[in-house]
């Protein structure tokens, strides 16, 4: 464990961009798992769905584009 203590990390970025991919692979991950459905994206997430809308805008994400053709009732 301390050699990896003392390794350089790879990329270091700044806090504010690192938490925003992070965020952003916490949409993505949700919105896959629940095939697109945001009130049980924000349920998971512990979030109310307006809270989660506003995240979702932010990182140009489109919950449409996760629902199967079978889950949209097609």
């Amino acid at each position: 464990m301390q050699k990896a203590l003392r390794s350089k990390p790879r990329e270091f970025l700044p806090f504010a961009r690192a938490r925003d991919n992070f965020e952003f692979d916490y949409l993505v991950n949700l919105l896959q798992m629940t095939v697109g459905n945001v009130a049980q994206a924000a349920r998971l997430a512990d979030r109310n769905r307006s809270e989660f809308y506003k995240l979702l805008r932010k990182h140009n994400l489109d919950p449409q584009a996760f629902r199967s053709d079978q889950a949209a009732g097609r």
